[in-house]
């Protein structure tokens, strides 16, 4: 029996494929293009998302001999990325990313009218990237699309729609479009107002992994799989990745770290907060997963291997050597502006304390705990909010990393889990997959099965007292900063 889990990304679309023993039995991946423009546009186009689905499904089931065997599948995918299409679903422009950021005026207008009653509904702070002002943009400067559109959907829908032929979303990624009720799961009137939408042009939010339905015979046959495949409502990448990880329980906490670092904590109860921690429902039934974003923490080392011409591999080994050397650098990973827990994007990228007899690892070294710093001030964050942080399940690129890694667990004193299978978002679509189909009991019962861990890091006791006090020093230097900014701005 095997079961198919794709992860419909920003950059491309990463499928696999899984035994009922969680054996990785195929994988297949394609890329495409974000297209961006003035004024901060960020587009996509959705033609694209499903021919990466196409080629990564045909990738990764050509060496299964047995595909009568292949029983269900399921998504992971970006979130906040909206697409006006017809009644034929035949899309009327390109898709406005969750990276787009056009509609700053908008976001304006709605934040002075509505205020914190926008987070208190749907758990996100008022953004230029989400729907409602998205929505209003698109109503001044393209009223023909606006007004043509027989719905709106997001990736997930799309994709499902292609799948399936029914046009279904998820709690987790309405969430990420700002017009959900994140307490009741229901589109939420406010919010529609705000985007100046009714439900008719809405998909239908069903719970994660109810079944969306099978495939069609058109879709069947160009992934070249069984029209019998059963398609299982998915989540967003975030939430599949927290499976994909392991992370299932209360206090479970997932630390994402892609081109923007992500914390997710799951609770028994939504965490609304004075910092603004997104609370969404996770696709285990009664829990929430509560999200936080840092800003450019990974793309800053990419940044700056640009900038340098030097490979991560090298940086590692450089940066390994270099503790004490680097101790009085502080280096603040701003360039997208300070996120969470601060909010401040007046606050760009600094590096304090370098000398003569500093060099580039010395740098890189400094990137890597700031980032880390600032993953340790997101977990003070949501321990006064209540949750008890003791061990972080790592996934992504800077888990591959031996040296971020271990930085990152002596600066956070957490123990960190970091899983063998990288794909944490395509294996959490398995999951879900596997435990809708209803060959797990649970999703506890799949992940004890299917995830597995290649190493535990524990903090270094010498390296925690050490990274204790330069903890200290860079926290008060991001006062002097904030204050900095602010001058120059006024």
């Amino acid at each position: 029996m095997y079961f198919i889990g794709t992860d419909v990304g920003t950059t491309g679309t990463k499928t696999i494929i899984v035994d009922e023993n969680g054996k990785l039995c195929g994988k297949g991946y394609k890329e495409y293009e974000l297209k961006a423009g003035k004024g901060g546009k960020v587009e996509q186009d959705a033609e694209d998302w499903w021919s990466a689905v196409v080629y990564s499904v045909n990738e990764a089931v050509k060496n299964i001999t047995d595909k009568d065997n292949i029983v269900a599948m399921s998504l992971s995918t970006q979130g906040g990325t909206t697409l006006p299409v017809d009644e034929n679903f035949k899309p009327l422009s390109l898709a406005y990313t969750w990276m787009d950021a056009r509609a700053v005026k908008e976001n304006a207008d709605i934040r002075e009218k509505y205020g914190e009653k926008i987070y208190n509904t749907s758990g996100w702070r008022c953004d230029p990237s989400f729907d409602p002002p998205k929505m209003q943009w698109m109503a001044q400067n393209e009223p023909d699309i606006f007004n043509n559109a027989a719905y709106f959907v997001s990736t997930v829908e799309y994709v499902n729609y292609k799948l399936t032929g029914r046009n279904v979303t998820d709690p987790s990624n309405a969430a990420m479009r700002q017009l959900i009720n994140v307490s009741t799961c229901d589109w939420d009137d406010m919010l529609l107002e705000a985007a100046g939408l009714t439900r008719d042009r809405l998909p239908e939010c069903l719970p994660t992994g109810a079944l969306v339905g099978t495939l069609t015979a058109e879709a069947a046959k160009e992934l070249n799989i069984p029209s019998t495949v059963k398609v299982y409502n998915g989540a967003h990448d975030q939430y599949c990745a927290s499976l994909g990880s392991g992370a299932v329980n209360p206090g479970d906490m997932l630390l994402s770290t892609g081109t923007t670092w992500v914390i997710l904590g799951i609770s028994e109860k939504p965490l609304f907060t004075k910092s603004h921690i997104a609370p969404g429902v996770h696709p285990v039934k009664g829990l929430y997963g509560n999200i936080a974003s840092l800003n450019s923490a990974g793309s800053a080392l990419k940044f700056y291997k640009g900038v340098t011409g030097v490979d991560f591999d090298i940086l590692d080994s450089g940066a390994a050597e270099c503790m004490e050397s680097a101790e009085n650098i502080m280096f603040y990973p701003y360039f997208a502006g300070s996120g969470f827990p601060h909010h401040v994007p007046d606050v760009k990228a600094c590096c304090m304390g370098l000398e003569l007899m500093h060099n580039k690892y010395d740098l890189a070294r400094a990137l890597m705990e700031g980032v880390a710093f600032e993953t340790r001030e997101t977990l003070i964050e949501f321990a006064a909010n209540g949750a008890d942080i003791k061990k972080l399940k790592m996934v992504g690129g800077a888990a591959k990393s031996d040296l971020w890694s271990q930085i990152t667990c002596d600066v956070t004193g957490c123990e960190l889990h970091i899983p063998a299978e990288k794909d944490t978002c395509c294996i959490g679509a398995a999951i879900l997959a596997a435990t809708s189909y209803g060959y797990f009991k649970s999703y506890t019962d799949a992940c004890e099965k299917m995830v597995h861990y290649t190493k535990v890091l524990k903090p270094n006791a010498d390296a925690l007292e050490f990274y204790n006090k330069k903890f200290n020093r860079y926290h008060k230097g991001y006062e002097f900063l904030k204050s900095f900014f602010n001058e120059i701005k006024e």
